[in-house]
């Protein structure tokens, strides 16, 4: 047998595979310090804030949601949101509260800040974000536009005034002197004065119905 074949039949034995550490690590113990009375007590309150706060979010009065849960009245309901009882809240409340506000458990619980079911964690942060930037992003825009159009109005409202006092210099001279209108050109320039009076009525009425728009969208008055 050539030196190769007994290479093929009997490979070179490697102790790599003996000195791998095949034992599964031991986990950490999870150790509680925190008194279970306080745990319960403040496992009560989240539930009940977040029972509070998914009953908002559907727009219901506690009245309204306790018929749906069954009572007949809101008072245990508002024992319940109020985490006046601290003892514990009941399992098919919790359960019936998922499904009617239609948000998650983990949510009534405590365990995520999104509500909606069936969305990933940390989506509806990210959407809050998002919205936000947004939202200041437009803010941001419409202060430039506000300063923009202030700009505008008060050029505009001097420029009206403007020409009213060119049209009231015009009647003056006029008066005082009788020859004027016998002038060269002394009836185009009071007639280009009146057309320029007229344009400017137009302006200050289209910009005080434009302000009455704006301050009619912001609700100002």
């Amino acid at each position: 047998m050539t030196d190769l074949a007994q290479a093929i039949q009997e490979p070179e034995a490697t102790d790599w595979l003996e000195s791998m550490n095949w034992e599964t690590p031991t986990p950490a113990a999870v150790i509680f310090s925190v008194d279970p009375k306080k745990e319960q007590a403040a496992l009560v309150k989240t539930i009940g804030a977040r029972m509070r706060e998914a009953r908002e979010l559907c727009n219901l009065s506690q009245s309204e949601a306790a018929s749906r849960f069954g009572y007949a009245n809101p008072s245990k309901l508002s024992k319940v949101e109020g985490a006046t009882d601290t003892n514990s809240v009941p399992m098919w409340l919790i359960v019936r509260a998922a499904r009617i506000y239609e948000v998650s458990i983990d949510y009534l619980f405590g365990l995520t800040d999104d509500w909606e079911i069936g969305v990933p964690r940390g989506a509806q942060s990210w959407l809050l974000e998002a919205w936000n930037k947004a939202r200041l992003r437009d803010l941001a825009t419409l202060d430039r536009l506000h300063r923009e159009i202030a700009y505008v109005s008060q050029h505009t409202t001097e420029l009206v005034t403007g020409i009213a006092d060119v049209a009231q210099a015009l009647t003056t001279w006029r008066e005082r002197n009788p020859s004027f209108d016998e002038t060269p050109a002394s009836a185009t320039v009071a007639g280009r004065t009146e057309r320029l009076q007229e344009r400017a009525r137009t302006t200050e009425a289209a910009l005080k119905k434009f302000q009455s728009l704006l301050r009619l969208g912001t609700g100002s008055k």
